[in-house]
């Protein structure tokens, strides 16, 4: 990290000194040993209820295609970098996907992911005299409890995948609030009522994400010319920066995704390509999710030196 860091400090010299202005696009890099300049992420496993993926694409122009054994399953030319929510047919277990990225430099970047099974939700056969249960609103991540309608004699189910979560009798026709463990946000949650006859259809539901990230961790170390900011936060979230300078507050703007593993460390080098930094101003740092669920801003300290570049 030193190494980069005293990389990076000799780099803006060099440009402050060549009168040269940065233009290239902002940028989060990851702060990690083996790469720090990530150009394609696939965000999170992939399962059998699995219908949409998150990818990060890094650069403008690039194109993205996502195949399995059958041919391709999407493919997309985005106009803009950043986190890209795209939608698949749910796949097979075992499947494998692969992640294709090919930058307008002619670049091409790889990722492959392998379908996880979440196994049989029923061996029963539905039977269709059964009544579907009735779930009543939305189920979110802090959830613990689901109002849903079943008819006398019927058994409730409700599963994550194979995993059974709860399996309540009704003695009677009606609604009842059925206590469950808080469910991560975008599980998807199957119900289904059964008897002797067999089991009704399925009936699913996601989980809401309404759970906003932790307030990022950041520094702003000072080392000569060279100044950046550290920031510390929710893998997969989106950050945004906004300049509060004495003059006027900015506007908050995107740099990037939190796209690397533990210890999820991002630099922010450029600064928003700011065009000035007085002695005092600050910058805001916040986190937004895939949900839009925005975390508590973190301030970094003041600005020691003010610094204008040269032209």
């Amino acid at each position: 990290m030193n190494k980069f860091r005293q990389y990076l400090a000799l780099l803006l010299l060099a440009v402050i000194f060549t009168g040269t202005i940065f233009t290239s696009p902002r940028i989060v890099h990851a702060d990690t040993k083996e790469d720090f300049h990530l150009s394609l992420t696939v965000f999170g496993k992939i399962t059998t209820q699995t219908d949409k993926v998150r990818v990060y694409v890094e650069q403008d122009g690039a194109t993205l295609k996502i195949t399995n054994a059958s041919g391709t399953i999407f493919q997309k030319k985005y106009k803009h970098r950043g986190k890209k929510t795209i939608s698949i047919p749910p796949q097979e277990a075992n499947a494998k996907l692969e992640f294709i990225l090919t930058r307008k430099d002619g670049l091409v970047f790889y990722a492959a992911r392998t379908v996880k099974d979440d196994g049989f939700i029923s061996k029963k056969k539905e039977n269709p005299s059964s009544k579907n249960p009735v779930v009543a609103g939305e189920i979110t991540d802090k959830s613990t409890s689901v109002k849903v309608y079943a008819r006398k004699g019927e058994t409730l189910y409700i599963q994550n995948g194979a995993k059974v979560i709860r399996k309540v009798s009704y003695k009677k026709s009606g609604y009842r609030n059925i206590s469950i463990k808080k469910q991560k946000a975008e599980t998807k949650l199957t119900f289904y009522t059964a008897n002797k006859k067999g089991r009704s259809a399925y009936v699913t539901k996601e989980v809401q994400d309404v759970t906003p990230p932790k307030k990022p961790k950041v520094s702003f170390p000072f080392e000569k010319d060279c100044t950046w900011i550290d920031v510390e936060g929710e893998r997969g979230c989106d950050v945004y920066i906004r300049h509060n300078s004495r003059h006027k507050t900015g506007r908050w703007e995107y740099m990037g995704t939190l796209e690397d593993t533990l210890p999820e460390t991002f630099i922010i080098e450029d600064l928003v390509n700011i065009k000035s930094v007085d002695a005092g101003d600050t910058f805001s740092i916040r986190l937004v999710d895939d949900a839009g669920n925005k975390s508590k801003t973190a301030t970094t300290e003041k600005v020691k030196v003010g610094w204008h570049p040269i032209y």
